[in-house]
Formats: structure tokens, C-alpha cells, sequence
């Protein structure tokens, strides 16, 4: 429970200013597909520790790694404050970056190795949805905050919360409870190949590749300047409907992991995938703050529903001596996602126009759905049982 609320503080802290990055970044004068790279760094420095992560958790235990990315996250954060362009930016948010996966995706493998299959689904959903309860106060607050004390305040803010995460995990009882937990068998690098060809793992991968082009390229960069330039929203409208999006995402991160280990992986992954499909695009067409409002949270319940199992589904896939290396791949796809979503993303604005965007990252949606349908796994798989 106390690495829950780390989680809910360090999820607060990003969850501030991120809803908006697009819009500062048009305010320092990135334009077009320059605001999409200016928001990627953090992804691309991502990428390159994912996989690391597992062997560094693997080989020094949980707690260091953990602490160590809470300071590099706050770091990031200060630094964005100062910034003076979307170059700086970036660069800012690689530092963020750096962090995310040493805390986020070393606590994420922890939450797994200490639950049976049998619970895991309902124990990973408890801590996703405490961390991203962050997201609910920090979405809804954040066109609040940078109205009332500018983006310089906003990251001021953001940086003090994750300085309190900080603090949360230096506590003696954290400290203790994590290098409690045993070490797991450090991987040969010659046997990741058992991980990338891991089928099952390469599914989910992509699936969730997918949903991140959508969420990261249309929900949390397109969609906040158009929702300001075109639908003529505020700042306050926009961060408030993001915060209703993150109740959505919230509630299933709750309830489906729980609902997977009863009725399996496998159905309730595809009814995210399609129902995100769908939704998607009718967001499209949707004006008014009220039917804005229900379309976005019915996205967030269905992205959450994608998000929390694929995670349980790539770790449940191989041995649990690759667990670490398996969640770092399937993370890595993610952050690809995030990569590419922006760019892409904002390219087709630039080129066609805003409603193609919804078509495009549904598009995505659909294709990867399709192999989702050929995963072997339908029921939960008992306590000492893999999935292949």
C-alpha cells in the first residue's frame, strides 16, 4: 500500500502539466510536427531503459532502482520549468524519461513476483489503479493551475509532489519491505531472444503499441489543441475532461484486472481493444463539454481496461526469471507507441485535417486487434502456471 501511494504522488506530479504540453510547447513556438517531437523525449529515453530495467532490478533488488527514478523524474520536471524552447523541452523530458522506467516499470515487475497468477490480475489492478488515481486530481487540476500561476508555477507545483514521492520512499518501512523481497535469477543476455520471440508477448506488445499511438498522439497532443482552437474549449474545460478520462481509465484499472483472473485475459482485452476502436472515432464528431465529457471517460474505462491486462498477460507469458526483461519489452512497444503517435499524429493534422486523426490511430486499433483473437489464454492460469 505505500508503494501505491508513491505511485499516486509520482502520477500526480506528471499528471499536472502533461495534459497541456502541447499547448506550452505551441507557446514556445514549435509548430506542426515540432510539437510532437517536443513532447517525445521522454518516451525516446524510455525506450532505451525498459528493457535494462528488468536486468537492473534482477541484479540490485528493487528499492534503488525505484528511488533513483523518483529523482531523476523530479530533476526532469524542475528543468521544464526554464525552458526556452521546444528543443529544451525535449531534453527536459528525456530526463523525465529516464526516470519513469527505473520506478515505474521496476515497481510494476515487483507487484507481479510477489502474487500467484490467480491474483495477480486483481493485486496489479489495485496498485495501477491507486497510481493512476494521481492522474484523476493532477488531469482536472492542471488547466486550473497553469490559468491561475502559468506553466513556470504549474511545473513548480508538479516538481514538490514528486520531491513528497521522493520522501515517501525514503521512509525505513519502504526501504525495508523492498529489500526484503528476494532477488530473481539474473538473465543471460544471450536468452532474451526466449523473450522477444515469446508470441503471446509480441501480441500484447502490439496491442498496446496501438493504444498509445492513440492515446499519446491523439488524446494527449492533438486532441488539447483542438479542443482548444477549434471547439473553442479553456484551458480549465480541457484539463477537467482529461481528469474525466483518467476516472474512466481509474474505474477499469480497478475492476478488470480482478474481472480477468475470473473470466480471463483474453475477452476482456478484446472488448477494450475493439470498444477503444469505436469510441475513438465517434470522438471525432462530438462538441459540448457535457457529450465530450462522457465520450472521454468511456475511452479512459476502455484504454485502462487494454492497460491493465496487458502487463499481467506479458508477464504471465514467460518464466519468472524473465519477468523483468518481458514487462521492459512490452513497455518498450509502448513507448514506441508514444513515439510515433505524436509524430504521426500531428502530421495528418498538418496534412488533412483533425478528423482523419481519430481514423488514423483507430485504424491501429484494428489491425493489432485482429492477432489479439489467435491468443490461447481465455481462463486464469493457477498459481504456478505459465502461459505460452
Amino acid at each position: 500500500m505505500l508503494l501505491c501511494v508513491i505511485g499516486l504522488f509520482a502520477m500526480l506530479s506528471t499528471s499536472l502539466v502533461n495534459p497541456l504540453l502541447s499547448i506550452f510547447s505551441k507557446s514556445l513556438g514549435a509548430s506542426g510536427a515540432t510539437i510532437g517531437l517536443s513532447v517525445i523525449g521522454y518516451w525516446v529515453a524510455r525506450v532505451l531503459l525498459e528493457i535494462p530495467s528488468g536486468f537492473i532490478s534482477a541484479k540490485y533488488g528493487y528499492y534503488w532502482p525505484m528511488t533513483l527514478g523518483l529523482v531523476f523524474t523530479a530533476l526532469g520536471t524542475l528543468w521544464m520549468a526554464f525552458v526556452t524552447d521546444w528543443i529544451g523541452l525535449f531534453f527536459a523530458r528525456a530526463l523525465q524519461g529516464i526516470g519513469a522506467p527505473l520506478f515505474f516499470a521496476v515497481s510494476m515487475t515487483m507487484v507481479v513476483n510477489m502474487f500467484g497468477s490467480d491474483k495477480r490480475g486483481s493485486a496489479m489492478g489495485l496498485f495501477q489503479g491507486v497510481e493512476f488515481g494521481g492522474t484523476i486530481l493532477g488531469s482536472s487540476l492542471s488547466g486550473i493551475i497553469i490559468t491561475q500561476y502559468g506553466f513556470y508555477g504549474g511545473f513548480i507545483i508538479s516538481t514538490v509532489m514528486c520531491i513528497f514521492a521522493v520522501l515517501l520512499i525514503l521512509a525505513p518501512q519502504v526501504r525495508k519491505d523492498a529489500l526484503a523481497l528476494p532477488k530473481t535469477k539474473i538473465p543471460k543476455i544471450t536468452d532474451i531472444t526466449k523473450v522477444f520471440s515469446n508470441k503471446t508477448l509480441l501480441i500484447v506488445s502490439f496491442a498496446t503499441f496501438a493504444e498509445f499511438i492513440m492515446s499519446n498522439g491523439v488524446i494527449y497532443t492533438m486532441y488539447p489543441l483542438y479542443a482548444k482552437d477549434s471547439l473553442g474549449l479553456s484551458l480549465t474545460e480541457i484539463g477537467l475532461i482529461q481528469g474525466v478520462r483518467s476516472a474512466g481509465y481509474v474505474l477499469a484499472l480497478l475492476t478488470m484486472g480482478s474481472i480477468s483472473d475470473r473470466v480471463g485475459r483474453k475477452p476482456v482485452l478484446i472488448a477494450g481493444m475493439a470498444s477503444t476502436a469505436v469510441i475513438i472515432v465517434s470522438l471525432g464528431y462530438v462538441s459540448g463539454i457535457f457529450p465530450i465529457a462522457g465520450f472521454i471517460f468511456l475511452l479512459g474505462a476502455t484504454t485502462g481496461t487494454i492497460w491493465i491486462i496487458c502487463p499481467v498477460l506479458a508477464s504471465e507469458s514467460v518464466a519468472p526469471e524473465f519477468r523483468g526483461a518481458a514487462i521492459g519489452v512490452y513497455r518498450t512497444f509502448f513507448d514506441l507507441g508514444s513515439i510515433v503517435g505524436p509524430i504521426i499524429i500531428m502530421w495528418v493534422l498538418t496534412v488533412y485535417g483533425s478528423i482523419y486523426c481519430f481514423y488514423v490511430a483507430s485504424a491501429f486499433l484494428i489491425i493489432t486487434l485482429i492477432p489479439c483473437f489467435t491468443l490461447k489464454e481465455t481462463k486464469s492460469t493457477k498459481s504456478n502456471d505459465l502461459v505460452h
